[in-house]
């Protein structure tokens, strides 16, 4: 039985007609690409193929292929395709064991892991430290996803005391964490309203705020 009014069905039937005269292969700049999601299409033959798109290529049903390669002699260890519709950094903790247990059935062991910044997250280096895998210098290591700044002009940053200091010595302290637009995780650090209500240098500094902020990417979101 039909429940939809009248006017939702030929909306409908305008919109699989516009999709219907697109072109087969649209991209990310496509007006038409908006309207084709996993929420909308999938493929009856392979239904675990999902909808994704890359800035410069088609919207089209895919998978994600991931490969390992020991660099040292150039020998791909481990294939393993998963759901287009998620992120790189959701698959690593499953090809990382996988490939581990390849390694070991061949009497190896995995010590160092390179990747490029899609599989950063806050989980994979918690993960990578507990499985005793090396994640940083001098060799295995994942560079953080985004602009990562260590140092901010006019705020240097005290690894020690995890803190910020403006230009007038006042101090930002870690606050809180928060999201950036990407969904990665930062560290708030903020200065005390009083130290920033009289100070000389407010109105070029925030003008705006109650007090001085800094924020710092941070590796380990959420639970850790």
């Amino acid at each position: 039985m039909i429940t939809a009014a009248d006017h939702q069905l030929r909306q409908l039937k305008k919109r699989q007609q516009n999709l219907q005269s697109a072109p087969t292969t649209l991209g990310a700049s496509n007006e038409k690409a908006q309207l084709l999601s996993n929420k909308t299409h999938y493929s009856p033959t392979d239904p675990d193929a999902r909808i994704s798109i890359k800035p410069g290529k088609a919207r089209k049903l895919n998978y994600n292929c991931s490969l390992a390669v020991d660099t040292a002699e150039g020998i791909i260890s481990h294939v393993q395709a998963d759901f287009a519709d998620g992120r790189d950094s959701q698959t690593l903790p499953d090809i990382t064991l996988k490939l581990q247990q390849w390694l070991v059935h061949n009497e190896l062991h995995l010590e160092e892991l390179l990747a490029d910044s899609g599989y950063s997250n806050g989980s994979n280096y918690a993960l990578l430290e507990q499985w005793k895998i090396t994640v940083g210098p001098p060799r295995g290591w994942i560079p953080v996803f985004g602009q990562y700044k260590s140092q901010i002009e006019g705020f240097p940053y005290d690894p020690e005391e995890d803190r910020f200091t403006c230009s007038e010595g006042k101090r930002l302290p870690f606050k809180t964490f928060d999201k950036n637009a990407e969904g990665g995780w930062l560290k708030v650090y903020r200065a005390d309203y009083q130290d920033c209500k009289h100070c000389p240098l407010k109105l070029s500094c925030v003008p705006k705020r109650r007090s001085a902020a800094a924020a710092m990417p941070t590796a380990y979101p959420d639970g850790l």
